[in-house]
């Protein structure tokens, strides 16, 4: 909620500024909405694949009804209420110091092969399979028929014939663990050759079509070809928490700054008063 009202001031804000184009978006009153403000309003800047035009219709109408809401709003004075004032200068504080931190540690932070190598190595006991895994392609789809041609098509290699199936289906390469899946396809799975074609499985949710690329029985050890992502995110989070700490302590002990102890005790007295 909190991120979705900063989101709220900034548009209300750049619109107050009277900023507008001729290839805008969407228009209300004074206040437009143009592509570059479309495209920082989306996930991952716009390059996200699941963005379609149904769901950028739902982010003009969403911005068009506070737009209207702020318009009106301010109509009555609202924006110069001090609760307003005070959280917008809240936010704004809150803002710059995330970009702020965000700047250095992009700068910062950053995980070499070597570490990455170093980690696995050192840790190698920890990536031991506890559980049986399957490396496998999954693809669900809601016609049948086009379940058993994308099934003809993966046995078959039939290039062509799955590049029209690519563009139209979400074919999900991932490992899974045994007793992870739907109880069917997670029997199919483990219980088949690697390599097999697995479906149409009818679900709930359609029909499921899955090829085994690979089996891992328990207490093989993964590579570091597998693991190299978890690691990554891992060292990452690591050095983003040590870099912010470090950088926190190196501020504090350079800035100018006093804790009036004896104001706390008055304050905390006079709160438990009331």
């Amino acid at each position: 909620m909190r991120k979705d009202f900063l989101l709220m001031i900034f548009i209300f804000l750049w619109a107050a500024c009277g900023n507008h184009k001729e290839d805008y978006i969407a228009r209300v009153g004074n206040a437009y909405l143009t592509n570059e403000d479309l495209t920082r309003m989306l996930p991952d800047g716009g390059l996200s694949k699941n963005i379609d035009k149904n769901y950028l219709n739902s982010v003009v109408s969403t911005w068009i009804n506070k737009e209207i809401l702020y318009q009106k709003a301010r109509q009555y004075h609202f924006d110069r209420e001090e609760g307003v004032q005070a959280r917008v200068a809240d936010y704004y504080r809150d803002l710059t110091i995330d970009s702020y931190v965000r700047f250095f540690l992009q700068t910062n932070v950053t995980i070499s092969e070597d570490e990455i190598r170093d980690y696995y190595l050192k840790n190698k006991k920890s990536f031991i399979r506890d559980r049986e895994e399957a490396k496998i392609v999954h693809v669900l789809v809601q016609d049948f028929n086009d379940a058993l041609a994308i099934k003809s098509a993966i046995t078959s290699r039939n290039k062509n014939a799955l590049d029209a199936f690519y563009s139209k289906y979400k074919f999900e390469t991932s490992v899974v663990k045994r007793g992870e899946s739907l109880e069917e396809i997670d029997r199919n799975i483990f219980e088949t050759s690697p390599r097999s074609i697995i479906g149409p499985i009818a679900s709930n949710y359609g029909f499921h079509i899955v090829e085994v690329l690979a089996r891992y029985p328990i207490g093989s050890t993964r590579t570091i070809d597998e693991v190299r992502d978890e690691i990554y995110q891992m060292l990452t989070q690591k050095k983003i928490q040590d870099q912010y700490n470090a950088l926190v302590d190196s501020l504090v002990q350079s800035a100018n700054y006093e804790i009036k102890d004896e104001n706390i005790s008055n304050f905390l007295n006079s709160i438990g008063s009331r």
